[in-house]
């Protein structure tokens, strides 16, 4: 599952006063070619958080592999009071399909914990 691990790069955009906006994280993915994407986790967050969750979710099951963008959009008023940064994770739902269909002890050693990310901390001076 490493090789689906995004490269993530992100960006802190800031107002013509230097106030933080919004915080622009960009993914790129190596999935299965025949994959559909979706993602999750931008919006208002607990304040009880420390690393926002961002995923992203695929159904491609080709042997064939291609590279697929995602970007995330926080908005500097959804971010928790103690939220540190964002854990991307990517996510198959034909696994996830999978494990609900069976019981938990059929699946084999590969498919539990199929999930990997990458966190990515907030590192400016700026932020309360």
């Amino acid at each position: 599952m490493k090789k689906f691990v995004p490269y993530v790069n992100m960006e802190t955009v800031k107002d013509k006063d230097g106030k933080i906006e919004r915080f622009e994280v960009r993914t790129v993915t190596y999935l299965p070619k025949d994959s559909k994407i979706t993602t999750s986790g931008e919006g208002a967050l607990a304040d009880n958080v420390l690393y926002r969750p961002l995923t992203i979710s695929y159904n491609g099951t080709s042997a064939e592999f291609d590279y697929f963008g995602a970007d995330f959009t926080i908005q500097r008023k959804d971010v928790g009071l103690l939220e540190r940064g964002v854990n991307v994770k990517v996510k198959s739902a034909v696994v996830e399909a999978r494990a609900m269909a069976m019981d938990s002890g059929e699946l084999k050693d590969g498919d539990e914990g199929s999930s990997t990310g990458v966190v990515i901390e907030y590192e400016d001076e700026d932020l309360p």
